[in-house]
């Protein structure tokens, strides 16, 4: 696969498209709302997406910790300190 192909936006491709939307005489404006619109945002709404960022932050630090290798690093230190206090265990059973 060429390398020029492989970007999802390559210049050449947009360009094209641009001048193809130019020459359409397409208004895009009707795309953009309104700054007069006045937005109500309901509270229940706001809340969630509250809720929702902080999942996703939430989510995204787990996901760091994960992939870093530490979560890996912790399970085999308890892993170690179980065998341990088993094998205490097992010196202390009549």
């Amino acid at each position: 696969m060429p390398a020029d192909k492989s970007k999802p936006l390559a210049l050449a491709d947009t360009l094209h498209d641009l001048a193809l939307i130019r020459a359409s005489d397409v208004d895009l404006s009707i795309l953009i709302p309104d700054r007069d619109m006045s937005v109500t945002e309901d509270a229940e709404v706001s809340k969630s997406v509250e809720l929702s960022h902080e999942f996703v932050a939430e989510t995204r630090a787990a996901l760091r910790a994960y992939n870093s290798g530490d979560m890996q690093r912790k399970n085999v230190e308890i892993q170690r300190a179980q065998a341990q206090l088993e094998e205490l265990l097992r010196g202390l059973s009549p």
